[in-house]
């Protein structure tokens, strides 16, 4: 079964599940990271564990974060190999888990799938924060989209008979947790790359509001459970954003590049595996229309948190950039807004293209 046809339920789950009390989150950078430290503080969970990669002895940022979450009170739990059984020890006593991982561990899901069914853990989160996984008519090769796509497939296949319930939330876009540079938007020059026209439409909400969202989920797991949430900070047009930036659509301040020349340029970047690839791809989606959430007209679930007065796209560019006019005023020439180590790119899942997938994209 592919994630283009798949089926999941829209309908809330029997009444009467929970409450669950014990959490863990897999990652700790990040949105992982965000997720902790606003459990610890929603006052929710009488336990909150950190699951994470033991650390290298060099890697004294990862060190220090997780010492400062074991002063929050939150457990932590090194894992050194990447295994069901090593998952199901560090699930064991948890109601539910949330997986916050990178591009590169989305894979890594279906073995922590079989560690919480083992463990006995009643809820799955995916780490499908992001955009949806859509096919892409422009890219016929399959990338890290295509394993998130196989990862709930295999929770609504198989880990939802065995008893291990799941809830997939997409939100989209972040521009602040995300490099608005990495979609063309150059904060700091008050300039702009446009691939194709900008006038296709793509789903943002800023990361606070990402971590409202998912606090709010899990404690409401009679309501959330087996279903695929959609939450959307607003719903905005490249050339939109661009006029934020700039004061223009296009012309002066904005480059344009067509499709053909972004599709050329993508294949050039991926034959010499050179990093930049991932921008163009990513700007190539975005003109596709796969960075919204709800392509084919699914329904938002806004309505279902009503607390949350989400800060829409344009909103967040402002504050980015007069986040950026301070820092250059302290730090000339530098860059202020950075993307976090733990992205990979504006499609939150790009990754790898290797050279035979280049040559057969660039021979179609």
């Amino acid at each position: 079964m592919t994630t283009d046809t798949i089926t999941t339920s829209t309908t809330p789950a029997a009444n009467g599940v929970g409450p669950y009390t014990s959490i863990a989150v897999v990652g700790t950078g990040g949105y992982g990271g965000l997720f902790l430290r606003a459990l610890i503080q929603c006052g929710h969970f009488v336990k909150i564990r950190a699951v994470t990669r033991a650390p290298e002895a060099s890697e004294t940022v990862k060190i220090a974060r997780l010492r400062d979450l074991s002063k929050l009170g939150i457990e932590v739990h090194e894992y050194t190999s990447v295994t069901a059984d090593s998952f199901a020890v560090a699930f064991a006593g948890m109601d539910t888990v949330v997986s916050a991982v990178g591009v590169a561990g989305l894979s890594d899901q279906i073995l922590m799938i079989d560690g919480a069914i083992a463990a006995g853990a009643k809820w799955f989160i995916p780490s499908e924060f992001g955009v949806a996984s859509y096919s892409s008519a422009w890219m016929p090769f399959k990338g890290p989209l295509a394993a998130k796509g196989e990862v709930l497939d295999y929770l609504v296949g198989t880990a939802q008979a065995k008893g291990l319930a799941y809830t997939a939330i997409y939100t989209g876009l972040a521009l602040d947790y995300l490099e608005p540079h990495g979609i063309g938007l150059k904060l700091d020059r008050r300039c702009a790359t446009l691939v194709g026209r900008g006038g296709t439409l793509a789903t943002f909400t800023c990361a606070a509001d990402v971590v409202k969202v998912l606090v709010s989920v899990v404690q409401r797991p009679s309501e959330m459970q087996n279903r695929v949430i959609r939450f959307a900070g607003s719903t905005n047009k490249m050339c939109d954003l661009i006029r934020v930036v700039t004061g223009n659509r296009c012309g002066k301040n904005v480059k344009i590049v067509s499709i053909d020349e972004a599709r050329s340029k993508f294949c050039e970047l991926a034959r010499s595996q050179d990093m930049k690839a991932f921008q163009v791809y990513g700007r190539l989606l975005i003109e596709e229309g796969l960075a919204q959430i709800n392509m084919r007209r699914e329904p938002l679930d806004n309505s279902l948190f009503p607390e949350i007065k989400p800060e829409s796209a344009t909103e967040t560019l402002a504050r980015l950039i007069t986040l950026v006019d301070i820092g250059s005023a302290m730090v000339k020439g530098r860059e202020v807004v950075h993307r976090s180590h733990t992205t990979s790119s504006v499609t939150d899942g790009v990754g790898e293209v290797s050279k035979q997938e280049a040559n057969m994209y660039c021979s179609k």
